[in-house]
């Protein structure tokens, strides 16, 4: 009696399976959310979640000019290393804090006269971070009185996982507003709504600090006052809006 021995080619078996994987993608369509038959209705839903600011950013720059380049380094470094020291000694983390020291030539610049060398100009700036208000207080007040280039103008903004709370937050609430909105749409026009197709997120906006000074309140820039202010800490809008996209029927 003969012995049959059947040999399976797993390599064509694979390539037969594959091939049947792809003719199913290709009938169902998963990937598709809808066709252009299905009616849809678009709706926008917003949200406005107040929060106080719990992250204070400081970036002074200082200048300095001298005939030669090392020598306007050093001269603009004696002022910006004793910034940093007493951002120190008001509370600031030495991890927290972050220098950079450039230099560039200067030109003398004039009507019907050769542009020339004019010595060098050195900046130095400081990026200072924290999370407490009592310290972004003494910075700035302290800050004021070191004539930076530019002013004064603190960022005042969320630590990372105040950040994220506040947006899941501002978020929940959007995508409810848009549901209410679907569902007064449906009711007024008289359809039903179906499954949602799609879910669009728009960025939300950051926070600007706000100073107090004698005269009043006056928004965070350039022009803030350089005199001893109060940097005012309270609670802020922050908006969030998404755009959702439902099948109706």
């Amino acid at each position: 009696m003969e012995q049959v021995t059947l040999k399976i080619n797993y390599k064509y078996i694979s390539l037969i399976l594959l091939m049947v994987i792809g003719l199913m993608f290709g009938i169902w369509q998963p990937w598709a959310s809808y066709n252009a038959n299905d009616r849809v209705i678009t709706v926008n839903g917003q949200s406005t979640v107040k929060a106080a600011p719990n992250k204070f950013i400081f970036s002074p720059i200082y200048s300095a000019n001298a005939d030669t380049s090392s020598a306007a380094i050093s001269k603009v470094t004696k002022t910006g290393d004793a910034v940093v020291a007493k951002l120190i000694t008001l509370g600031f983390l030495e991890k927290d804090l972050k220098k950079n020291i450039s230099t560039n030539q200067d030109y003398r610049y004039a009507p019907s006269i050769e542009i020339s060398p004019n010595g060098y100009t050195a900046q130095y700036s400081i990026t200072a971070v924290t999370t407490d208000s009592a310290i972004a207080q003494k910075a700035f007040d302290y800050i004021v009185t070191t004539s930076p280039l530019y002013g004064v103008s603190p960022q005042s903004t969320f630590t990372d996982e105040t950040q994220k709370e506040v947006e899941s937050q501002a978020r929940a609430k959007a995508l409810a507003d848009a549901r209410s909105k679907a569902d007064q749409s449906a009711k007024e026009l008289g359809f039903k709504l179906g499954s949602v197709v799609s879910v669009s997120d728009a960025q939300w906006g950051g926070i600007m600090p706000m100073y107090e000074t004698k005269e009043g309140t006056v928004s965070s820039d350039s022009a803030a006052p350089q005199t001893s202010s109060k940097l005012l800490v309270g609670e802020n809008d922050v908006t969030y809006t998404v755009s959702v996209v439902y099948k109706i029927r």
